[in-house]
């Protein structure tokens, strides 16, 4: 490993390939390389993506990364058009090597806390450990420690480490590839949380009274020792046999105890604070052996889950309480940058209701259920919290979840403190990724700058400058991963249209999905055995069908121009197949497949 931390890895795809000579084509960038003696790459072939190192300028260490015209080759491709690579450079190979010899873990200034019984609670293939945590009774309440990986220490502004975190803005994650913020010999390894091992990190101690509310926060740089990397099946099971022990650990056993306690009452908290919680099914795209693979993933999480997921919000809310208490001399040096999420605009809310009002009269529901006032007793939480999840009707409430979501503007990052909609919390930050959000790497430095009344290392001026850099990087890297995240999904509407348009039988096979949303010229359905939107436009369906069609005015109905009957509905469930694609646009042309009497 240490020979190859000096080499600089590139990645490529074969371009040519002739009697003689191997071409290959740098995949960020304009450069190609020759490779004169083929005969020693028996099992190169045109299209394969390679990783190869250069020596006076011809590649060696030639490794295929993914066959040719193969899907693994074009999510290599999708990182490389945003030129996201997943080699970092020799200068930063360099910095990793010097922090591998000598990652700090002694630093005599880390609080011990390695006898405490802290452990990890993720996803069973996750490897970047970010949090770990402990909870524990006291007379008051009480006391949560959640410890994040001390990233900061490691990463410096000034640094190689920090220049390139600061490029990339985040990790990024594409099926079967995952572009690391950080090298992966650190972010799975010296800074990552792992079990039975020494590591630093940043304690969030935080105190609880009975009904879980939160009281004060005390920050410490710690070291600390995992007793458990446990995924959220293992912990279900432990919290469903109280009388068991898990990991044959009797302390363990009790902090996860009150890991559920505390849970249980900040979700209760949570939804005192009417939290917005929008019912809807996403797919999961993975790479396997013959393609893409994908299975559909409820967002209604596991109980364990969800309590995860308040232990994470406490802290990024009592850490973003810190960094706006202005009331210490040194306090208006720090530069905090917060997560915030504006509420909907009022007259969006006006649109919404009016919205549910037509849809109620289009499908004849009864009003007194399904209508929602925005101005009324019921809350948006509570009115989409009710509507069904299964039936027949459950349909409908998909389409008004997603007229909800669309209401909602999205998050950013600002160095100003705001409200989080979405979170319920008067003032947010994002402490708890700092392997994965260049945004918690500051934050941690800015929070320890403010514990103990000193800059560290960046004068004022150098902090509000870098401060403004991370949050145009860190808004920009959101943007980044919404399109490749879409970009996936159409790799898998590829893989699956392609294979029914081009089946040897000629028999295309039907999709049922739900009209979630209608546009000026086109539907928005979401398939059920896909759980991906697609787009159906009009025109097509028009030459398909042999009728002039229209969307109503109220973006309720796609309309027979003709005739104004109304074919199909908001919430209407339909049968969808490929009917053609358009290469020039690169899209499919659908068609519904529902009888229709003007037809």
């Amino acid at each position: 490993m240490k020979k190859n931390m000096q080499l600089h890895f590139l990645l490529g795809e074969i371009d040519f390939i002739d009697d003689q000579e191997i071409c290959i084509a740098d995949l960020y960038s304009d450069k190609t390389y020759l490779i004169s003696d083929k005969a020693k790459h028996p099992r190169l072939s045109k299209g394969q993506i390679v990783q190869f190192v250069l020596i006076k300028n011809v590649p060696m260490e030639v490794t295929i990364i993914a066959s040719g015209a193969s899907v693994h080759a074009q999510i290599y491709k999708i990182a490389a058009k945003r030129q996201l690579t997943p080699f970092f450079s020799s200068s930063v190979q360099a910095e990793v090597e010097l922090i591998l010899s000598n990652p700090g873990i002694e630093d005599p200034g880390l609080e011990n806390l390695e006898a405490l019984a802290f452990c990890t609670i993720d996803g069973a293939d996750t490897m970047d450990l970010d949090q770990a945590l402990q909870v524990e009774k006291t007379h008051s309440g009480f006391t949560v420690r959640y410890a994040i990986a001390d990233a900061a220490y490691y990463v410096k502004p000034g640094s190689a480490l920090f220049d390139e975190a600061l490029k990339r803005g985040t990790s990024f994650y594409l099926p079967g590839l995952m572009i690391p913020m950080l090298p992966r010999e650190l972010c799975v390894d010296v800074i990552s949380l792992n079990e039975d091992v020494s590591r630093r990190a940043v304690v969030f101690e935080i105190f609880l009274n009975h009904d879980g509310h939160h009281i004060e926060t005390n920050i410490v740089r710690s070291r600390i020792r995992s007793r458990g990397k446990l995924s959220f099946k293992e912990v279900e099971n432990f919290l469903a046999e109280p009388a068991s022990l898990i990991r044959n650990d009797e302390h363990l056993s009790e902090s996860l105890k009150y890991f559920q306690q505390v849970g249980l009452l900040r979700l209760k908290l949570a939804e005192e604070r009417n939290i917005a919680r929008f019912h809807r099914t996403e797919v999961n795209v993975k790479l396997g052996h013959d393609g893409l693979v994908f299975n559909l993933l409820d967002n209604v999480r596991n109980p364990v889950e969800l309590y995860n997921e308040q232990f994470s919000l406490l802290c990024n809310i009592a850490g973003a309480k810190l960094l706006a208490d202005r009331g210490e001399s040194f306090a208006k040096f720090i530069q905090p940058i917060y997560k915030v999420h504006p509420p909907p605009a009022n007259e969006k809310l006006k649109e919404f209701e009016l919205a549910i009002s037509r849809l109620i009269k289009a499908h004849g529901l009864k009003a007194s259920y399904w209508q929602w006032l925005h101005n009324g007793n019921e809350t948006l939480s509570e009115y989409l919290r009710k509507l069904p999840k299964t039936g027949t009707e459950s349909r409908i409430s998909q389409a008004i979840h997603r007229q909800a979501l669309l209401m909602n503007a999205r998050s950013s990052f600002s160095e100003k403190p705001g409200r989080h909609y979405g979170v319920g919390a008067d003032v947010y930050a994002r402490f708890s990724a700092p392997m994965r959000e260049i945004v918690g790497v500051f934050l941690h430095k800015e929070l320890m700058e403010k514990i103990v009344g000193y800059h560290s290392g960046c004068s004022e001026d150098q902090d509000e400058m870098l401060r403004q850099q991370i949050i145009l990087a860190a808004n920009r890297s959101k943007g980044i991963q919404r399109q490749l995240t879409n970009e996936a999904n159409l790799l898998v509407l590829d893989q699956v249209f392609t294979a029914e348009f081009e089946s040897a039988d000629g028999r295309i096979p039907l999709h049922k999905g739900t009209v979630i949303g209608l546009g000026r010229d086109k539907l928005y359905i979401l398939l059920d055995d896909i759980s991906i939107e697609i787009k159906l436009y009009i025109r097509p369906l028009e030459r398909l069908w042999k009728m002039p069609l229209t969307i109503d005015q109220d973006q309720l109905s796609l309309v027979n121009s003709k005739n104004q009957m109304h074919l199909i509905r908001l919430g209407d469930e339909v049968d969808v197949c490929v009917a053609d694609k358009d290469q020039a646009r690169h899209r499919w042309i659908f068609s519904i497949e529902q009888s229709v009497e003007s037809r």
